[in-house]
Order: C-alpha cells, then sequence, then structure tokens
C-alpha cells in the first residue's frame, strides 16, 4: 500500500505551563453575576468607611469590608427593601464622591426594569448591570495552541464548549503510536501490533503517532497542543511501517490492513482512520463493507501523486474523502471534504512535535470533527454526517473547508458560532 504523503518541516520538543478556570466554573461565574447590578449613591468623601468587626482571636469580619455611614446605610436598605433587592457588597469610591453598593436581583424581576425604576430614583447617582471582561488569551494553557491555525479555521475552541469527543472511540490504523506521549496520555486505551516484524520501537513511529495527536491530544494539562476530539479512545492498530527508520514514509500490506480491519470490527468503533491509498483490494473491501454494516463511519486521505491506480480505500463506496482545501482535485467520491493539511503542528515520538503536511493530516481532522459529531449524536450515520460537513462548510480555496462548530451548531439546533467566517448558520 502506498501511504498518503506528508513532508516534515520542523521539529520541536516544547515546554509550558499555565493555569485556567473550568468551563463549569466559567459558567457558574457567569450566572451569579448576570443577576447583579451595581449602584452608587453621594457620601461625603471625609466619612471613614473602613470599619472591621472582630478580635484578636478571630479573623475580621465584614459584610463587604467597607461600612457606609449611618445615612447612605439607611438608604441602602430602603432601596433594597422597595425593590426586592439583596445586598451583597460595597465599597466607597473616594474619588467621586459615592459609595457603591452591589445588589442581586431575584430570578422573578426583569434585571431592566429595575434598572429603569432606580435610575430616576433621586436617592441614586447611578445605577448598571454587573459587567464581566476577559483577559485576551486562549482558553487553553497548552503553549502552542496558537499556532495550530487549523483549530482556528476549523472553529474547534467553539465546537469544545458542546463537544470533546467523550465516549467515542477510533480505531486509527497506521503505524505505530507513542502511546507515551505527554499529549497523549491516557487517550490510547488499545494497542495491536499486526506488522510484528519490524517490530515498533517503544516510542511509536512518526506517521502514527502525528495522525494521533491531531484527533485526541489533551487540552489544559501544559503540554504542547490541543487536540480535535480530547477525549475520545484510540485503538493504536499499527498496520504499517516506515520505509526508513524515523521516516513519516510507511509502507502496509494487504495482509496486516486486513488483519488491522479485523480487530477494529471486533471493537467495533465508531470511526476508523485510514490515512493511506494504494489500489484496489478486493479482502480490504470486503472487510470495509462490513465495518460499516456495524456503523463505523469510515474516513480514509485523498491519494497524493499522479498513480490513478492508488485510490483505495478513497475510491471505495460511502467512506468520507478528506482532500487539502487548497489544491484542485478530481471528484472520486461524492463523500470528499475539505481539512487542513498543510504546515499542521503535531505530536510526533519522542515527545516532540513537528508541522507536516499531507492529506493524511486531513483525514486525521475529519475523523476528530466526526467524533465531536457523534458524542452529541451517537444515532448519526455516515450520510447525516457528510450532509452536515458539506452544508456548513466555509469557503476556503479549490474546496470548501469543514467548520466543526458550524456543523455542531446545526446538529443541536442552536445558533452557537460567531459569524467570522463567511458560513451562515442556516434555521432548522
Amino acid at each position: 500500500m502506498r501511504r498518503a504523503s506528508f513532508i516534515a518541516s520542523l521539529a520541536m520538543i516544547i515546554v509550558g505551563c499555565a493555569g485556567t478556570t473550568s468551563i463549569q466554573d466559567q459558567r457558574v461565574n457567569s450566572l451569579r453575576t448576570s443577576r447583579q447590578i451595581l449602584l452608587t449613591v453621594h457620601q461625603d468623601a471625609g466619612v471613614s468607611a473602613l470599619r472591621f468587626t472582630g478580635s484578636s482571636s478571630k479573623r475580621y469580619l465584614r459584610r463587604g469590608g467597607y461600612q457606609a455611614d449611618p445615612a447612605v446605610e439607611r438608604t441602602l436598605n430602603q432601596l433594597a427593601s422597595e425593590h426586592g433587592l439583596r445586598r451583597l457588597q460595597g465599597w466607597p469610591i473616594r474619588s467621586l464622591g459615592v459609595y457603591c453598593e452591589v445588589f442581586e436581583v431575584p430570578e422573578s424581576t426583569a434585571i431592566d426594569t429595575v434598572i429603569d425604576r432606580l435610575s430616576v430614583d433621586p436617592r441614586v447617582d447611578l445605577v448598571q448591570r454587573m459587567h464581566i471582561f476577559e483577559t485576551l488569551v486562549s482558553r487553553y494553557d497548552d503553549p502552542y495552541a496558537e499556532m495550530q491555525f487549523a483549530i482556528r479555521d476549523l472553529g474547534v475552541e467553539q465546537a469544545h464548549d458542546l463537544a470533546t469527543g467523550r465516549g467515542v472511540t477510533v480505531a486509527l490504523i497506521d503505524s505505530g503510536v507513542d502511546v507515551n506521549h505527554p499529549d497523549l496520555e491516557n487517550r490510547v486505551s488499545v494497542t495491536h501490533d499486526l506488522v510484528k516484524s519490524p517490530k515498533a520501537p517503544s516510542h511509536g513511529e512518526v506517521h502514527g503517532t502525528a495522525v494521533a495527536g491531531i484527533i485526541a491530544s489533551v487540552v489544559n494539562n501544559s503540554e504542547g497542543i490541543i487536540g480535535i476530539a480530547p477525549d475520545v479512545d484510540i485503538a493504536a492498530l499499527r498496520a504499517c511501517w516506515p520505509v526508513v527508520s524515523g521516516s513519516s514514509e510507511s509502507h502496509c500490506s494487504s495482509f496486516t490492513l486486513a488483519q488491522a480491519l479485523d480487530v477494529a470490527i471486533t471493537l467495533e468503533p465508531h470511526i476508523i482512520n485510514l490515512s493511506l491509498a494504494g489500489p484496489f483490494d478486493p479482502l480490504l473491501s470486503r472487510l470495509l463493507d462490513k465495518a460499516m454494516q456495524q456503523g463505523a463511519v469510515v474516513v480514509a486521505a485523498y491519494p497524493e501523486g499522479d498513480d490513478r491506480n492508488a485510490v483505495f480505500p478513497a475510491s471505495h463506496p460511502r467512506v468520507i474523502v478528506a482532500h487539502s482545501p487548497s489544491s484542485a482535485t478530481e471528484s472520486i467520491s461524492a463523500y470528499t471534504l475539505g481539512a487542513p493539511a498543510t504546515e499542521i503542528l503535531t505530536t510526533t515520538p519522542n515527545a516532540g512535535y513537528a508541522f507536516l503536511s499531507g492529506n493524511s493530516l486531513a483525514a486525521a481532522h475529519v475523523s476528530g470533527v466526526v467524533a465531536l459529531l457523534m458524542e452529541t449524536n451517537p444515532e448519526i450515520d455516515v450520510d447525516h454526517v457528510v450532509r452536515l460537513l458539506s452544508d456548513t462548510s466555509t469557503d476556503s480555496g479549490s474546496l470548501p473547508m469543514i467548520h466543526a462548530c458550524h456543523a455542531l451548531a446545526m446538529l443541536s439546533g442552536t445558533e452557537f458560532c460567531d459569524a467570522q467566517n463567511s458560513y451562515v448558520l442556516k434555521p432548522r
């Protein structure tokens, strides 16, 4: 079997660390502040407002740390009682000569109604909603996430608010995967070596490790990159071996691929990734039919080069074909989809990272996005997958490119994604 080629242009090992707040915590905090308002009343600048209470044997106790003067305190209590508000905390803003109080508005009351009433109250200096501001950093602490331009182009960061591939299994039929890579830790649940000779090195091989990294790299582990579907389970089935040790170029045979597909059929994965190409093979064709009868979505790489006889498994009926959107192609399947394939940052053996290119990587991106869709709707079939990804693709070069967030938004019936791309979500 001739592999779908890809070229290494830069290798690097990186280390980094940072802290993040969980998405759930952010949502809880947002819910709390969404019911809060800020209100100011005049207070003489000369009033001493810092009044702690407590004893030397106890921590200082304070309602908000800074007490208003008695007249302001009465006013704040009156406003809270009249409008059904709960006082949370307050402090004097000496530079403005006011005292500022945070109130919570009950769920049964419209915030805008409360603000409108308070804004015409002569006792009130200013009243407004509590606003939240964000520092302009990535949600991920993976130090090279910002260099993953494909992640941005596919809308993966927003897509992760809807799905991360949890509960989905991807059978990766490829060369060996470095299961000890820090970005693949605990992501590979099954390994089988169907090649035997040459024996796979303990640190895996370039092609398989690179494809696995695009699909499943761990997020927020202070390491390297992020995966499209970071919570998937990978079944790493080694059916290919490097042409030269340490090379990304790999070979596979009918025998090893048939064994790997047979194992995959037994495992019943949701997705089978085949980042490879070669001549039509009757035995492999039968095995692909069997896998798809079980409901597996099969993703293959569009063949590269001029050999028109080496178009399998991309030419097999109902196999999703992944192709770089930047180059023109003759359609060999109605299931062809565009996905990033040029200078993609991904994992390499021995805890390394590299920029790689080729339709092998386009297939990995498609498999990752399909995993997000299958978490959202486990019953989705290949026809629905292709229709969704085609209908929500963005304009990019010769072939439209899939978009993870748009597809998930349409599948879940929500208008969730931003409008930075040319695609506009169609109402269902």
